[in-house]
């Protein structure tokens, strides 16, 4: 069967950011198509295509005569993200007090062991995929599709961004949401929704201090 270039695109834009997620493509880096074309063992025109979308979602710019340039992420970008986020909580634990949502405590507690795990194994990517994966969770006890798609846009991204983070301050301390969630999971096992949302907020304000300096998760 012939693949369309639309199907090999997709492949090579999938391929991208999944080394984007791994911190394999840095902010800085300059890539080529001639590069990526060998990469990916396909044609120039697939991985023009790739990049095009790929500069859409704000992963990559093109400098003429120059190359690709992986971009970054400001820190303003991210710590926006996780205000969003984190309001979004906030709205499902004084939804959760009213009795007008259900958490799945079951579900909540396999992800928090998945992130333990992968923390105790210093797996900084699975680490990562999990806490976002808990978050997701709890937004998902609202039903409300409009915030899982803004949830799921900015999974990626922030996925990249610890990720790239991560590598470039491997002295620094990490796997800081491991510690947040379990608390956040321990207050909710208590049905003690006021005291869930203090530890959402000090997440918050703990990013948002490693925002600050530089540092993100």
């Amino acid at each position: 069967m012939t693949m369309t270039t639309s199907s090999l695109s997709d492949q090579i834009y999938a391929g991208m950011k999944r080394k984007l997620a791994q911190g394999d493509y840095l902010p800085g880096m300059l890539l080529s198509e001639n590069e990526l074309a060998a990469e990916f063992g396909m044609s120039r025109t697939p991985v023009r295509a790739a990049l095009s979308r790929l500069e859409s979602d704000g992963y990559v710019v093109s400098l003429k005569n120059r190359g690709i340039l992986i971009k970054e992420l400001s820190g303003k970008e991210i710590l926006d993200m996780f205000e969003v986020i984190s309001s979004l909580q906030v709205f499902i634990m004084e939804a959760a007090s009213l009795g007008f949502v259900t958490l799945d405590l079951q579900a909540l507690e396999r992800v928090l062991k998945a992130q333990i795990e992968a923390t105790e194994e210093k797996d900084y990517p699975a680490y990562t995929g999990h806490s976002l994966e808990f978050t997701r969770l709890l937004i998902e006890a609202a039903h409300n599709e409009a915030m899982l798609a803004m949830i799921d846009g900015y999974k990626e991204k922030l996925m990249w961004a610890a990720v790239v983070n991560y590598k470039r301050t491997p002295l620094h301390k990490h796997y800081s949401g491991t510690d947040v969630n379990t608390l956040l999971f321990e207050a909710l096992q208590a049905g003690d929704y006021a005291l869930a949302k203090r530890r959402i907020l000090e997440g918050w304000a703990a990013i948002r201090q490693r925002a600050f300096s530089g540092m993100i998760v």
